[in-house]
This record gives C-alpha cells, structure tokens and sequence, in this order.
C-alpha cells in the first residue's frame, strides 16, 4: 500500500478543517493547494466515512465531525485506498498460483504478512487529530 495523492488530498482537507471552522470547498482546495475536481470527490468520501459533515445552503461548507477524535491514519487510508494491503499475496483467501497448500509455508507470504502487520499498526497509532493539529 502506498499513501496515494488522493490520500494525500484527504490529509490536508481534514488539515483545513481540524481547526473546528466551517469552510467551503473553494476555501480548502485553496487554502491546502487541492485541485477542486478532486476536493469535492475526497470530501464527500470523508463525509460518507463521517469523518465530516456537509452543511448545505447559502451559508454551507464542511465541518470536522465529533467523531473525527478517534480516527487514525489506517482508519483514513482504508477509506481512501483500495486495496490497503501491500500484496495481494496477504489477503486472506488469496490462492497463489506458484504456491501448493500441502506445501511448506511460503516464505515470501509469511515476510509479507509480517510486513502488512507492522505497517497496520504503525498507521493505527497515528492519530489524526493529534497529526493535523498545530500546537
């Protein structure tokens, strides 16, 4: 898994938004350099993740949700990325053509499963808020 631009994007709205104030979609693609085709795209995933709200009308914009507290880096990236694993060697289930289940353990499987792990825990011990928020 790589942290694409789109989770990238994702990053810095919510970076826009951590600070509790409403802003419309213009004022964050511009105040985080976000292409506008790509920041409605990003921000409705984020609100469909209810990561924030979407306040509609004249005086509408988007809002960081109450539940945003609790999200880590890997929450976000599952939202954003599919796949999130580095190999679909690691998904379980995947049938792997060069690999026999009455043979031994792939070796490979079982450095890339260790890998998958390491990096899950890693991202989810990133807070977001804690990341985005200026001291």
């Amino acid at each position: 898994m790589l942290i694409t631009r789109e989770t990238d994007y994702a990053i810095r709205a919510l970076r826009a938004l951590v600070c509790g104030e409403k802003k419309t979609l213009a004022a964050i693609c511009k105040e985080e350099t976000i292409p506008q085709q790509f920041g409605y795209k990003i921000l409705k995933k984020l609100a469909n993740a209810g990561y924030v709200t979407i306040k509609r009308g004249k005086e509408g914009g988007y809002i960081i949700s109450e539940d945003f507290p609790k999200t880590t880096l890997l929450d976000l990236t599952k939202v954003m990325e599919s796949p999130t694993d580095i190999s679909p060697c690691v998904i379980p289930g995947y049938i792997c053509e060069s690999h026999r289940p009455s043979e031994r353990p792939c070796k490979v499987n079982i450095q890339l499963s260790a890998m998958q792990q390491a990096l899950n825990e890693e991202l989810g011990s990133v807070n977001l808020l804690d990341l985005l928020k200026e001291d």
